[in-house]
């Protein structure tokens, strides 16, 4: 059986390696493959906590400011900065130890009160306000549409286009774009379909119609139009042209593209070019 002393040392470098290293092989050493998450905000299990991990800014940073622990329990008090967050989150963690990994989870998180709006006059952790100067300022729809901006490029036209270019130029290498809940493309991936829709659309146009920002997602109602030459997801082309609705998700790291979760209505452009 591992000592209080030894599951406190077990649980810090685990949130060091994970938050603030994003050493996410390493950080499998220390999360059991059975993890628990009852965390509100975090998707179940492991893979769940490291897929929020990626998507977050590259900015985050998790810091310590208290630890306890006793039996198979570690608690710990501390602050996640740098979450693409308008504040820090003060969290309280708790984790449960089992076969020297961490097993299961709970937690609290607050946004950290300013000096001015805390009652009792002190810090909410430490002995330290926060700057407010140090988080980033919230994404606005301003600022979000130059941060998608080289990916509806690479929509227009894409045959025109070096899609690749423009999608590096948006999105992180490691960039996964959703097609269903667990089904994603790689951005060379990404590259290669556009230039297939291209071909097949030579004349293709997607525009931007409505920018919505929260935290550090966007979302964009898109139209996209055109007249296929060639076979459109089976349907032959006849000469007509479609105009039809898109729907994009994206996570936001770093002031680049982590993710995106798309929907577009293809039933209903085949059905106008039949």
């Amino acid at each position: 059986m591992t000592t209080a002393q030894e599951n406190r040392a077990l649980v810090l470098e685990a949130f060091d390696t994970l938050f603030n290293k994003r050493d996410y092989a390493a950080a499998a050493r220390f999360w059991s493959p059975r993890y628990i998450q009852h965390s509100a905000h975090i998707a179940p299990g492991r893979e769940g906590l490291f897929e929020l991990v990626k998507a977050a800014p590259a900015t985050l940073k998790y810091e310590n400011a208290a630890i306890a622990a006793e039996g198979d329990h570690v608690l710990l008090h501390g602050r996640f900065t740098g979450n693409g967050r308008p504040r820090a989150w003060i969290a309280a963690d708790i984790v449960r130890i089992e076969n020297g990994l961490l097993a299961e989870h709970w937690d609290v998180l607050q946004d950290e009160a300013t000096r001015s709006e805390s009652r009792s006059g002190l810090p909410m952790l430490g002995d330290r306000f926060p700057d407010p100067q140090a988080e980033p300022a919230p994404l606005t729809p301003e600022a979000a549409r130059k941060i998608v901006a080289p990916l509806y490029e690479a929509l227009n036209e894409p045959a025109q286009k070096d899609v690749a270019a423009l999608l590096a130029q948006a999105c992180h290498d490691d960039y996964r774009s959703y097609s269903t809940n667990d089904e994603w493309l790689a951005r060379d991936q990404l590259a290669d379909v556009f230039r297939h829709i291209g071909g097949r659309i030579p004349d293709l146009r997607w525009a931007i119609l409505d920018v919505l920002t929260s935290d550090n997602r966007i979302v964009v109602r898109g139209e996209a139009s055109g007249t296929p030459v060639g076979d459109l997801f089976g349907a032959p082309a006849t000469g007509r042209s479609f105009r039809t609705m898109s729907i994009d998700i994206f996570t936001v790291r770093g002031g680049k593209l982590a993710s995106a979760h798309h929907v577009e209505n293809w039933l209903g452009a085949m059905q106008q070019i039949a």
